[in-house]
C-alpha cells in the first residue's frame, strides 16, 4: 500500500512540475491613445522570417483603444505592429509571456524591457526636428549656392545622427549579442553605417546565424558587392533601357550618367543648376551626359507621362534611358538618388557620387587629359 503511495505521489509531483514548466504561449496587449485609429485594422508581421514576402501573419482591429493577438512561439521573433491607414508602428521581440504595448512604450517581458530601457535612454529626435525644419528652406531656395549651404547644414546633421546612431546600437549589439536584439541592433548599423563589403563581411561571419542570416543585413551585403563591382576604376555595367542600352549611347566618350527620378527634389536641383548648363557648355567637346531615369512610380503609362513631364519643365534636351528592367539601381548599388557618376571613354568609372561643383571639376580633371 505504501509503495502505491508513493508512486501515486512521485506521479503527481512530476505533473505538477511539468505543468509549471515554461510555456510558449504569448499574448501582445496593445492600447493607443489616438482616437484616429479606432476601428482601424492593426497587422501583425514577422520581420524575422527569411522566407516570409512582408505579409501580415495575423490582423485585428482596435476597439476601445486596445488590440490584442496571442499564439505560440519556440523561438524569438522580431515582430512590426503597424496600421497602414494612420501613423502607428511597433516593433516588439514576440517571446513567449505577456508583451504590453502603450502607444510608444513596449515592455512585459525580459527583451521588450530591455528595449525599453534602450529607447528611453536614446532620443534623437532633437537632430531629427532640426532637419526637419532645414528640409523646406532647402525647397525654398532660390540658387544653387543657397541650395548648397541648406543641403551642407543637413547633410553635416545627418553625419552627426548617424554617428550617435552607430554608437548607440553598437552598445546595444555587444550587450546582446546571444540573443534576438542584437538583430535589431544590427539592422540600424547596416542602415546607417559607411561600410565596404569588406568590412561588413568580416564583421557578419563574426555574428551569430541569426544576424547572418537577417533578411536586412545580407541585402546590405549585396549592395554593398554591387558598389565594389561597380567602384572607380571598375568598368561599367551595361543596363538595358526602354529604347536601347547605355553602351548604345556611351561608348567611346566620356559620360556623366545621372540616375534620377522625376519626383526627386533633389535630382531636380541638380539637373536645372549643373546637368543642363554642364550639357550646352560641354557638349562640343567630348561629352555627353544621360539621363538614366529610376524609380518613377505608378504603371507604365504613369511612369513614361512623368517622364516627359520632367523633361519639359527643367528643360533636358541631352540623351535620356528609361530604365526598363527597373534593376539599375540594384546593379550598381545605388540606395539614393541622385547618384551622378563619371564614365571614361574606354568604360571605366572615373567617379561616383558627384554633386553640385564636383560634377564640373570631374568633367575638367577628365577632359584635360
Amino acid at each position: 500500500m505504501n509503495r502505491i503511495v508513493r508512486i501515486l505521489c512521485a506521479t503527481a509531483v512530476l505533473m505538477v512540475v511539468a505543468g509549471c514548466g515554461k510555456s510558449n504561449k504569448f499574448v501582445i496587449n496593445g492600447s493607443v491613445d489616438s482616437p484616429e485609429l479606432e476601428g482601424k485594422t492593426v497587422y501583425l508581421i514577422n520581420m524575422s522570417d527569411t522566407e516570409s514576402d512582408g505579409s501580415p501573419m495575423d490582423s485585428t482591429v482596435i476597439a476601445d483603444g486596445r488590440f490584442s493577438f496571442r499564439g505560440t512561439v519556440d523561438e524569438a521573433w522580431e515582430a512590426m505592429i503597424g496600421c497602414p491607414e494612420a501613423s502607428f508602428i511597433s516593433f516588439v521581440v514576440v517571446e513567449p509571456g505577456t508583451i504590453v504595448i502603450n502607444n510608444d512604450s513596449i515592455g512585459g517581458t525580459l527583451l521588450n524591457d530591455r528595449m525599453q530601457v534602450f529607447n528611453t535612454s536614446h532620443d534623437f529626435s532633437n537632430i531629427k526636428n532640426a532637419m526637419q525644419e532645414y528640409i523646406p528652406l532647402y525647397y525654398a531656395a532660390t540658387s544653387a549656392k543657397e541650395r548648397a549651404e541648406v543641403e551642407h547644414v543637413l547633410d553635416s546633421l545627418e553625419a552627426l545622427g548617424n554617428a550617435r546612431t552607430l554608437e548607440a546600437f553598437w552598445k546595444l549589439y555587444n550587450e546582446n549579442s546571444d540573443n534576438l536584439l542584437a538583430v535589431h541592433a544590427m539592422e540600424q548599423i547596416v542602415a546607417v553605417g559607411d561600410f565596404t563589403y569588406s568590412e561588413l563581411d568580416s564583421i557578419v561571419g563574426a555574428a551569430s546565424p541569426m544576424v547572418a542570416n537577417n533578411k536586412q543585413v545580407k541585402a546590405k551585403l549585396e549592395q554593398l558587392r554591387s558598389v565594389e563591382a561597380t567602384a572607380v576604376g571598375k568598368h561599367y555595367t551595361d543596363i538595358q533601357g526602354v529604347d536601347g542600352k547605355l553602351s548604345d549611347i556611351i561608348d567611346g566618350k566620356l559620360a556623366l550618367v545621372d540616375f534620377y527620378a522625376s519626383w526627386c527634389g533633389p535630382c531636380r536641383a541638380e539637373i536645372k543648376d549643373n546637368l543642363v548648363p554642364l550639357w550646352k557648355k560641354y557638349q562640343n567637346k567630348g561629352l555627353v551626359i544621360v539621363g538614366l531615369n529610376v524609380w518613377e512610380r505608378g504603371n507604365a503609362e504613369a511612369r513614361k507621362a512623368a517622364h516627359e513631364k520632367v523633361m519639359a519643365d527643367l528643360g533636358i534636351t541631352y540623351p535620356q534611358l528609361v530604365d526598363s528592367t527597373r534593376t539599375a539601381t540594384e546593379t550598381y548599388g545605388v540606395q539614393g538618388i541622385p547618384q551622378i557618376m563619371l564614365i571614361g571613354p574606354d568604360g571605366t568609372i572615373l567617379a561616383r557620387d558627384l554633386r553640385g561643383t564636383a560634377i564640373e571639376d570631374a568633367i575638367v580633371k577628365a577632359l584635360g587629359k
